[in-house]
């Protein structure tokens, strides 16, 4: 089975293939499929297919057309296609947006032939880790895990579709948020996110800024999104609110650093004020147990799970032999543990 990059002409095969994924019934692949209980929200979950179904969509994410690829049997023609583009904020590093293949006894081979292909272009170009979000029991998961990649959270997806959400606007509970507050959310993010979480998806502010919340801080001041802060000897609230469009419900973000709850209530209470009316989605890790307990006692309702996986490639580097000053062969190592390199001699990273 070969891996190569799409052309112009894969594009027919390529959403014929979306057609039979949809025709499967995958409830995550069909947003009007009516086993979803939250259609309107389906923006939310990163579909595995495609989310919109027009043929523009599908077209490579650079003039280079290096990021659509198919895998292409020799018999049957195109059997699958993967779609990956830089992850935002972050360098040398790729995000997986796309995974689809034929539903025959082929899909096993196809996708680990795509992902497998994938991962060696992207090391040839330079990257270092890979990253996808897929629903918890979607069928391709044992092929993303079969092929190195490890899981490091999860996401509950909430939504509410209350024409109003009862809030109180109590005084001094909230203001709002401006740019210079942002080292302090970011601040803020260290102490309730797991260390193990956030080295992978934000080893620096730049990162979290650009991939938080959908990107939602990075916005702030540029958007319809209005952003709140909670004080108390410090920064210990943030949450953003951006209005509802036509195709999507009301999106809600937060964080929050207080255990106790009527503290964790009125927050939640001056937030709630701040909604406008009509539904309302919501989108917590695993470690916001509090937070989820306490929406789903204000009538959310957790209608996905979403698993957050990486793969670190291996990273070719040069060494000099300590003693003797002679350049050595290159050599893999897992980037993790490029550092370590220097301890046998000087680093050279190769281009």
């Amino acid at each position: 089975m070969n891996v190569r990059p799409a052309s112009f002409r894969d594009l027919g095969r390529i959403e014929q293939l979306y057609t039979q994924a949809l025709a499967e019934g995958d409830p995550y692949a069909n947003p009007l499929h009516p086993e979803r209980p939250v259609p309107q929200a389906s923006a939310l979950i990163r579909l595995w297919y495609l989310v919109s179904k027009t043929l523009s969509s599908l077209m490579p994410l650079s003039e280079g057309g290096d990021t659509l690829y198919v895998a292409e049997d020799s018999v049957v023609g195109v059997v699958g296609f993967v779609q990956a583009q830089p992850a935002p904020g972050k360098t040398r590093a790729w995000q997986i947006v796309n995974l689809c293949t034929v539903t025959t006894a082929l899909r096993e081979a196809a996708a680990e032939h795509l992902l497998t292909g994938l991962c060696q272009r992207g090391q040839d170009a330079g990257v270092r880790r890979f990253y996808v979000r897929l629903p918890l029991d979607h069928p391709l998961l044992t092929a993303f895990v079969a092929q190195g990649f490890g899981q490091y959270a999860t996401e509950q997806i909430l939504f509410s579709d209350c024409d109003r959400i009862e809030g109180v606007r109590t005084a001094g509970v909230l203001r709002p948020a401006r740019r210079d507050d942002m080292d302090d959310v970011y601040l803020l993010y260290l102490r309730v996110t797991p260390a193990t979480v956030a080295a992978v998806e934000a080893p620096n502010r730049k990162a979290w800024e650009s991939t938080f919340g959908g990107g939602a801080v990075a916005r702030l001041g540029r958007d319809e999104a209005s952003h709140f802060i909670a004080e108390r000897s410090g920064v210990h609230g943030w949450a953003a609110i951006r209005t509802a469009s036509a195709a999507r419900p009301t999106g809600m973000w937060l964080l929050y650093d207080a255990h106790d709850g009527p503290s964790r209530e009125a927050f939640l209470d001056a937030v709630f004020a701040e909604l406008p009316g009509g539904p309302v989605s919501c989108v917590l890790r695993h470690y916001d147990s509090e937070l989820i307990r306490s929406l789903q006692q204000r009538g959310f309702a957790i209608y996905g799970t979403q698993v957050l996986l990486a793969k670190d490639l291996a990273v070719r580097v040069r060494q000099r032999a300590l003693l003797r000053g002679k350049r050595k062969k290159p050599i893999l190592v897992p980037a993790g543990l490029a550092r370590t390199v220097e301890n046998l001699g000087r680093r050279e990273p190769l281009r």
